[in-house]
């Protein structure tokens, strides 16, 4: 799977690069206009070492993992006439909780996002069209019945989790690349990675697990139509 992640990058990393260094393509950027995107994908959660509190105040760690799961976003922008894009950005990701500190575990991790993105096109190769940028904003990160089986850590289990966590900061780095089907529809595929800030839940009964780092690489395809 990590191998898969760091593909992903290169691949898409690898024409932004290859666009940028090149000094043989056209710097021929489209007029400027307004448009809305619609994508999705898989979404690959980094495993994460959280603390699990229980309610006379001991804490234990716990490695966390989650299988692959998907990312939906949607966006409404504008491309300005020197190959930048400014844009808002909902975005919903959804992935399985696969294991705590070994044991098989169950539930669900749910991040919704609101972001503001800046995006640089960096020229035009064979009608392809190269961009990165990033974003940041707000998201909500909710567990839905996440609960950990026994294991050597947690003898008995971890407690149960179904928590929304109050709004934090949340950022993303993009790499792209576009392709034009007509003057008013363009195809997209993505690689970004995305971060969200301090993770913490409170459990059903006591205790809560914090420390939560949520980082996940994310593939995406989708269309986008230009007005």
């Amino acid at each position: 799977m990590k191998n898969m992640k760091f593909a992903l990058l290169y691949v898409v990393a690898g024409l932004s690069v290859s666009a940028t260094a090149s000094t043989a393509f056209a710097q021929n950027y489209p007029d400027a206009n307004a448009y809305i995107s619609l994508g999705g994908g898989a979404s690959m959660p980094d495993s994460s070492s959280v603390n699990y509190t229980n309610g006379v105040g001991t804490t234990l760690n716990g490695k966390t993992s989650f299988d692959t799961g998907y990312i939906l976003s949607g966006a409404v922008g504008y491309r300005w006439f020197s190959g930048m894009r400014t844009e808002v950005e909902f975005n919903y990701r959804r992935s399985n909780v696969n294991a705590i500190a070994g044991a098989s575990a169950a539930g669900r991790q749910k991040v919704m996002g609101l972001m503001g993105n800046i995006l640089f096109e960096v020229g035009d190769i064979g009608g392809f069209r190269p961009y990165v940028g990033g974003g940041a904003g707000v998201g909500w990160n909710t567990w839905s019945n996440v609960q950990g089986g026994a294991s050597l850590t947690f003898p008995a289990g971890t407690a149960l989790y179904d928590d929304k966590r109050d709004p934090a900061l949340q950022w993303q780095g993009i790499a792209g690349v576009s392709h034009a089907v007509s003057d008013s529809v363009e195809v997209f595929a993505e690689y970004r990675y995305i971060g969200l800030q301090n993770n913490k839940f409170a459990s059903t009964t006591v205790g809560s697990a914090s420390g939560h780092s949520d980082r996940s690489h994310n593939a995406l395809a989708g269309v986008r139509f230009n007005f």
